[in-house]
């Protein structure tokens, strides 16, 4: 029985580990620093789901898809990309909420885990850092009422800073159908 509640809640908090949030003070701030530095993906590869449209970088594979699920992968093998649609995610109100709960859940299944940063109203971020090393930067992004994106962007540590430009690229290049 604790087996399947053990994992019943990782389940549970892999799923909300993306509703993770911040204060609305710093998100002014956080947005106008994140768009600044934000590439457009040229020429790259689009999926179109049943609900959104997204571009990722042109030498990236997918290796999954459904109608509202996407996953790829870079050309070196080394990053991975998960986004999944919600039409009955959280609203941007709820994100704060849901991310106390997601790093709580999390702090005892990661080596690391960060505080949620707001990058703005309903985007939001939750660095984490797995037992091996590798970063997971975590998202959720409200685009209407409670219609809304998750996933996660995974990397080796080397490349951290590279993998959060082109998750942000990613992210922007989104549009609800």
């Amino acid at each position: 029985m604790k087996k399947l509640f053990f994992i019943a809640a990782v389940a549970l908090s892999m799923s909300l580990v993306a509703c993770s949030g911040g204060n609305k003070e710093n998100s002014a701030s956080d947005s106008s620093k994140s768009t600044q530095s934000v590439e457009e993906i040229k020429d790259g590869n689009t999926f179109e789901a049943k609900s959104y449209t997204i571009s990722y970088p042109k030498d990236w594979k997918e290796t999954f898809s459904t109608d509202d699920v996407l996953n790829v992968k870079s050309a070196d093998e080394a990053m991975t990309f998960s986004i999944n649609y919600d039409a009955e995610g959280p609203t941007a109100d709820q994100l704060k909420d849901k991310a106390d709960f997601a790093k709580r859940v999390n702090t005892d299944l990661y080596k690391e885990v960060d505080e949620p940063k707001v990058i703005a109203e309903n985007f939001i971020t939750l660095r984490r850092v797995t037992n091996e090393g590798e970063v997971e930067l975590s998202f959720t992004k409200v685009l209407d009422g409670t219609k809304c994106i998750m996933g996660a962007m995974k990397s080796p540590a080397d490349k951290e800073a590279e993998a959060e430009k082109i998750l942000m690229s990613i992210i922007n290049s989104v549009k609800l159908k």
